[in-house]
């Protein structure tokens, strides 16, 4: 049963990224892995919900996907309180 919760669980956030990060069409969130490893998703995730933070257009097309998951985790713990849990590398 315990399975199954977690299986829900992860579906419903997967359905709230999807929704969140929708009028971007760089991302296509799929999973909990590989869609994730460019940065675009943590970006747009970010920009969804505080646009004034950064311009999506410049992190989107001129950084690399190190330098737009170090840019996303660098805005989070700044301006959200959000600690760096993960090495972009």
């Amino acid at each position: 049963m315990a399975g199954l919760q977690q299986t829900n669980s992860e579906k419903i956030l997967l359905s709230w990224v999807r929704q969140s990060t929708r009028n971007y069409p760089q991302v296509n969130v799929i999973n909990f892995t590989s869609s994730w490893s460019d940065g675009l998703a943590f970006n747009a995730l970010l920009h969804s919900h505080r646009p004034d933070l950064f311009d999506w257009n410049a992190v989107a097309s001129q950084q690399s996907p190190v330098q737009r998951l170090d840019h996303a985790f660098n805005i989070a713990r700044q301006h959200l309180g959000i600690e760096k849990l993960l090495d972009p590398e």
